[in-house]
């Protein structure tokens, strides 16, 4: 049996035991979360993939007050924590609708994800600022972007064991290797537990 279908199976069993699976991806600005997410949908059985920016976009149609730069980061604490409650709501929603998704976005906060349950845990990608700039520019998935460097705001993470730091400064295939062996031991991890 190949590494996918493994994963697959876990997460099966983690569903017949009445539990869905939320899985996070998140780091800064052209890091590469968008590619990763899409990757996981196609391979792993997520259903959906719920991305801040969109959520970010519908905020800022409702709350013009909030200070936004260029791309789709929020400053000062109002921002924060209605970003911080809205992660905190789709987790819920989709654990109780028994829906296994991957949220994707950039100011996800791991430090206060690392003690909620109802998440299996997640991501963080890194890349050195030149390699954003690089990839980010006009990129596959935003193909109009021009990024400044302004716009690439370092938002502050803090891995844990359940949100792991992965390199995403070489091949797309090492990158996602890595992401597939922390969710395989997180899948295992919860199925102990189960």
């Amino acid at each position: 049996m190949d590494r996918i279908s493994e994963i697959n199976e876990k997460i099966d069993s983690i569903n017949k035991g009445g539990k869905a699976v939320i899985f996070v991806v998140t780091g800064n600005n052209s890091s590469g979360k968008t590619t990763i997410t899409l990757r996981l949908l196609k391979d792993i059985k997520f259903y959906q993939s719920i991305n801040l920016g969109l959520a970010s976009k519908i905020i800022r149609y409702f709350r013009n007050d909030l200070i936004v730069d260029d791309l789709e980061n929020f400053d000062g604490d109002s921002a924060s924590n209605l970003f911080k409650n809205m992660v905190d709501f789709i987790i819920n929603s989709y654990q109780e609708t028994g829906v296994n998704i991957v949220i994707d976005g950039v100011q996800i906060d791991t430090d206060g994800l690392h003690n909620n349950k109802r998440v299996i845990g997640g991501v963080i990608l890194t890349v050195k600022p030149e390699k954003a700039m690089e990839r980010g520019d006009n990129s596959k998935t935003h193909f109009k972007r021009k990024l400044s460097k302004k716009g690439l705001k370092n938002v502050n993470y803090y891995p844990n064991e359940k949100f792991q730091l992965i390199d995403n400064n070489n091949s797309i295939e090492d990158t996602y290797c890595a992401i597939l062996n922390h969710l395989d031991r997180l899948l295992d991890i919860e199925l102990k537990y189960e």
